[in-house]
């Protein structure tokens, strides 16, 4: 894991090696352990590297790396957990190896098979690789984007790329500027993660499943090499039982692939279904099984816990370490200098996010501290399976619209257990208001009618238009079953592209990798070719894990059905230790000067709401946005 970068001055003039230097550093927290700055192609290209040591921790895992040959070179971000088992087959056709890393693996494979070698990759990963003969840079990433990679492209004048955003600051000679189409989009709640774009005029984000290729005539294309749609054409036909048999092998492996490393491993634990599945599928892997690359210390879960508020969720943490008998550590927030934390984790993040990216990072500090370079993380199954409540009210909705009173009564059976039991009542009334509505007859009668005379889009759809965020056909679900384009929407275009970028960069800035056994490429296929029964159903969403982890996890997590997930407390901050900071922002010259205000006299308003203690929490959500975007620079 590490962060990588490159310029290319398409108009022949040459690199400064200083240039490519301070563009690559940077970004220097996501590889603190080593660097690397090599120029070619005539002194014109330039490939940086910044290495954070998981795999060989020698000096023979030094990047840029060249293949055997001389006729590749390559900087890379991520880790291809089936390394060993393609070296294996690559060693059987006479390729040698110097290094234990799946660096090297990668140059050979690609020296074997060229792009096809991407199908035989199981990880995540973001790569560029220049060949010397063909005078070719091929950029690329993994199938669901898990790695970022960022590129600027001017024409006849130069191509960069690199991990984050934030690299472009330092970029000599472009000036780094808002978009403010994308940037309002970003403020408005519209996420633009997944399309490719960044909230920053001239840089762009290679889609996932994509790579692109540069060549000396200047040229820049990017293709897709692999497509979701392509692996789940027919719906799987295996009974339940087999189902979540098949699930729990694969998710098994999974585990026990990201547990190779040269370094201590820990578990991002939340109390909820996903992390603690991670974990004690991991723990009982360790405890039961005969590994050979994996560290001894990786059996210790982090949680992150807020005392006293609603969202702290130590309780069902407790639960999971209590069922496995392992060792954690509960990390509270340390509110010294919490101002200044906060300012200082925005910069770094360099984009919106409606709370602070501060606690989220502290898990991962706190990692750092323990001496902890990887951890393993639940995300991606909530997209696969209707985790999220959202999601569920959609697709009741939908069903509600169309008059398929089965299908939304057992939605609400399913919807209100995700509220805490305060919340329930007002919950059960507000559904069961439009229940009553749509199971007379008239209203399923007026349904049909409408929808047959109409013939007009579902009012209940809730899918944005591809034009909106620019994607063209790269993720046009809209062919397929309104439950089927809810759950690839969003994983592949809203919610959870963003949860990867932010997840990689409140890792990465305090240098720990993040490996999500999820979304192993194999289990992601799986879960989309199965039927809605199998992810709800029986009172529950995401039923497929639930059932895979029947005896193999703490049964009180495993029926839970409560969702809070991990983020800031902003409702108390900006309540509390944010107070003094927030008004003098507002009041400040800094606020009336920024181009990005709107309202200057937002601070009276926010002044009198303070004093009348009026901030809800979607209050407080919107001043955090108004002064995330006014850290932008």
């Amino acid at each position: 894991m590490c962060g990588i970068a490159g310029i290319w001055n398409l108009n022949g003039s040459q690199l400064p090696l200083d240039t490519l230097v301070e563009f690559t550093d940077s970004i220097q927290s996501r590889g603190p352990d080593g660097a690397g700055h090599v120029l070619f192609n005539d002194n014109t290209l330039g490939l940086g590297h910044r290495r954070l040591s998981i795999l060989d921790l020698s000096e023979m895992g030094h990047q840029p790396m060249y293949s055997a040959d001389g006729r590749y070179a390559i900087t890379y971000n991520g880790e291809i957990f089936n390394f060993q088992e393609i070296r294996d087959e690559l060693q059987a056709k006479g390729y040698e190896f110097k290094s234990d890393t799946d660096t090297e693996v990668i140059l050979s494979a690609w020296s074997e098979w060229g792009i096809t070698a991407l199908n035989r990759f199981n990880g995540m990963w973001a790569f560029a690789i220049w060949d010397h003969q063909e005078r070719k840079l091929t950029i690329c990433r993994d199938r669901f984007g898990i790695k970022p990679l960022y590129y600027l492209w001017i024409p006849n004048k130069i191509f960069a790329f690199a991990s984050e955003t934030f690299a472009f600051k330092h970029l000599r000679g472009f000036e780094r500027s808002l978009n403010m189409h994308n940037l309002n989009l970003q403020l408005s709640g519209i996420p633009i993660a997944g399309s490719g774009h960044s909230i920053y005029n001239g840089i762009n984000q290679l889609l996932p499943g994509h790579y692109a290729e540069i060549t000396v005539d200047k040229t820049f294309k990017q293709q897709r090499w692999w497509h979701i749609l392509d692996h789940v054409s027919e719906k799987n036909n295996l009974s339940l039982d087999d189902q979540k048999q098949a699930f729990y092998e694969l998710f098994r492996d999974a585990c026990k692939l990201r547990l190779i490393s040269d370094v201590p491993i820990a578990t991002a634990l939340s109390g909820g279904l996903d992390s603690t599945a991670v974990y004690s599928t991991v723990f009982d892997i360790i405890k039961n099984e005969q590994l050979g690359r994996t560290h001894s210390n990786a059996q210790t879960a982090f949680v992150a816990t807020f005392p006293g508020l609603a969202m702290d969720e130590r309780k069902y943490a407790e639960e999971a370490v209590k069922y496995t008998g392992g060792s954690v550590e509960y990390l509270v927030d340390d509110e010294k200098d919490l101002v200044q934390r906060i300012i200082a984790d925005t910069i770094r993040f360099d984009t919106v996010s409606y709370t602070p990216i501060t606690s989220v990072s502290g898990i991962y500090r706190g990692m750092k501290k323990a001496g902890i370079t990887v951890s393993m993380d639940g995300h991606g199954v909530d997209e696969m399976l209707y985790g999220y409540r959202d999601m569920l009210y959609k697709l009741f909705y939908h069903h509600y619209k169309k008059g398929n009173v089965n299908e939304y009564s057992n939605l609400k059976n399913i919807i209100i257990p995700t509220y805490d039991e305060i919340s329930q009542p007002n919950a059960i009334q507000n559904i069961d208001n439009l229940v009553r509505l749509g199971n007379s007859k008239w209203r399923q009668i007026k349904h049909k009618i409408g929808n047959y005379v109409r013939n007009k889009k579902d009012e209940f759809d809730f899918t944005l238009p591809k034009e909106l965020l620019g994607l063209g056909d790269n993720y046009d679900f809209s062919h397929l079953p309104f439950e089927d384009q809810l759950v690839l929407n969003e994983t592949f275009v809203y919610t959870l592209p963003s949860i990867l970028r932010d997840f990689d960069r409140a890792g990465m800035m305090n240098s720990v990798e993040i490996r999500m056994p999820f979304m192993d490429w194999r289990i992601v296929t799986f879960l989309f070719s199965l039927p809605v029964t199998s992810k709800i159903g029986n009172g529950y969403n995401k039923l497929l894990v639930r059932e895979a982890m029947k005896g193999k996890m703490s049964e009180a997590i495993r029926t839970r059905t409560h969702k809070i997930g991990i983020g800031s407390p902003v409702e108390k901050w900006v309540k509390t230790d944010m107070k003094e900071w927030i008004l003098d922002h507002f009041h400040s010259k800094a606020f009336q000067d920024n181009p990005l205000t709107q309202d200057k006299k937002f601070g009276e308003s926010l002044f009198k709401e303070y004093n009348d203690n009026s901030l809800d929490l979607r209050k407080c959500q919107k001043i955090w946005v108004e002064i995330n975007a006014q850290l932008l620079k």
